[in-house]
């Protein structure tokens, strides 16, 4: 079995990969992201283009991968103009330089919004899935099939894995999912194929998909209101829009709100980010709802950032009085939508457990330096970065814009928990003013735009 199949194996088999590390973790990791370098090379454009500029012809070491990971903006490096023009024969080319597989034998006939194109490339085998692109710029990342596959499984691990409430019942409890039937995003499909497994029965917050060309336009309009090229008519427009979308969303809440309601006698899974249980915190006390709404044995799914929403400094605290449930009950993971599986936290361990595939690099600020201890333990802080040994569809090295502390010391005597644990979380953009700029953004968006040269 090749260091890859290692880890394959971990994700596919019936255990916990949480707490079954191999014993030779950073040596299996090493060797298999020396395999993966040596298949991924000569299949991403951008990636040969990157490793012959620094020198780099095989993964000898940790540090030989730290010029060869990609900065999380670079996902949306494509001109603009590609998506407002329709100009979809060159946002595919676009894609080629950073797919490991070839953008070819792509129906554009009639494309009319990036989500149709996203549709074409899908029956085409290529899966993309895009960011928020609260900004008005979306990211764009094409995996497979497997790709998919491999995350509706991750969900499961971490479902099954996470809280022993959720092992006992497995198959046998109503699911609640605050998210919308589909969409662009990556998580929707696979976080809906987990519940069939983990649950009996599913109720979406949300009646229709999540779709990119909808978030494009809406961040470019508040891009526009706020440097004031937005006509007048264009921003009465918008916020009537705006306002008929809060109603139907208050809708949408008030029938899953119901929904939950009506199963207060019986324990259930409650799955959605930290913001959106806050909304429905605010949004039931709107209606002069008591707290303790549900089962003791209820269990919440959780994660992710506030995604700008205010909230109190106790608003966990009051989630899980809301719900009625201890914190015990509350599987909060880390994780993001370019990673192949979260990871959850522990109360016992103070810490985000990584999954196996997962190589965790913690980098200094510009996204330079390698501060990973020499000898694998101790506790490191900087910006976090990761390389995921399962990514098939596109090359699975990241810098992102977190500011981490972790803790690589081994954490197998703390809630049976294997390997790294990530101890606090934080981003670089909400900690610090201005932008959280990368400084091997400008380059790699450089080798971009000479690879495409349209």
């Amino acid at each position: 079995m090749s260091p890859l199949d290692r880890f394959y194996d971990l994700l596919n088999h019936d255990g916990d990969p949480f707490r079954q590390h191999p014993d030779n973790l950073r040596e299996l990791q090493l060797a298999a992201m020396r395999e993966r370098f040596a298949q991924r090379r000569e299949q991403i454009k951008l990636l040969g283009r990157r490793a012959a500029d620094m020198g780099v012809d095989e993964i000898r070491s940790e540090a030989d991968m730290v010029p060869l990971l990609f900065a999380h903006q670079i996902y949306k490096s494509y001109p603009e103009q590609f998506i407002e023009n329709g100009r979809w024969k060159h946002l595919n080319t676009w894609l080629q330089t950073l797919a490991s597989r070839p953008v070819t034998d792509v129906d554009l006939d009639n494309v009319d919004n990036v989500d149709t194109w996203m549709e074409r490339l899908r029956d085409a085998g290529h899966y993309v899935f895009s960011s928020s692109g609260t900004s008005g710029k979306c990211s764009f990342i094409s995996q497979t099939r497997a790709d998919l596959d491999h995350v509706s499984a991750s969900c499961v691990k971490l479902g099954v894995y996470g809280n022993k409430l959720i092992e006992r019942d497995l198959g046998k409890r109503p699911v609640f999912l605050m998210m919308p039937p589909g969409g662009a995003h990556r998580h929707i499909e696979p976080v809906l194929n987990a519940a069939r497994k983990l649950g009996s029965e599913s109720t979406l917050m949300f009646d229709e998909p999540a779709l990119a060309s909808a978030t494009i336009a809406m961040g470019r309009m508040r891009r526009a209101m706020t440097d004031g090229s937005a006509k007048p008519s264009a921003i009465a427009a918008f916020q009537e829009q705006a306002a008929a979308r809060q109603r139907h969303t208050g809708a949408m809440i008030d029938r899953f709100l119901d929904k939950l309601l009506a199963h207060r006698d019986n324990p259930v899974l409650v799955q959605g980010n930290w913001s959106l249980h806050w909304t429905l915190v605010t949004h039931a006390r709107q209606r002069g709802l008591a707290e303790r709404i549900c089962h003791p044995e209820t269990v919440i799914t959780t994660g992710g950032g506030l995604k700008g929403t205010h909230v109190p400094a106790d608003f966990r605290q009051q989630i899980t009085g809301f719900y009625g449930i201890e914190a015990v009950n509350v599987q909060n993971s880390y994780g993001m939508s370019e990673m192949i599986g979260t990871g959850p936290w522990s109360d016992v361990a103070q810490g985000y457990a990584i999954c196996p595939w997962i190589v965790p690099f913690v980098l200094d600020k510009p996204g330079e330096k390698l501060l990973n201890p020499a000898d694998g333990k101790g506790l490191v802080e900087g910006r976090f970065a990761f390389f995921d040994l399962l990514a098939e569809g596109y090359w699975g090295g990241f810098i992102t814009g977190d500011k981490v502390t972790v803790d690589f010391s081994p954490a197998g005597a703390t809630d049976g928990l294997r390997g790294p644990l990530v101890r606090s979380v934080g981003r670089y953009a909400d900690l610090e003013e201005g932008e959280d700029k990368l400084s091997c953004a400008g380059t790699m968006e450089s080798y971009v735009r000479g690879i495409i040269d349209v």
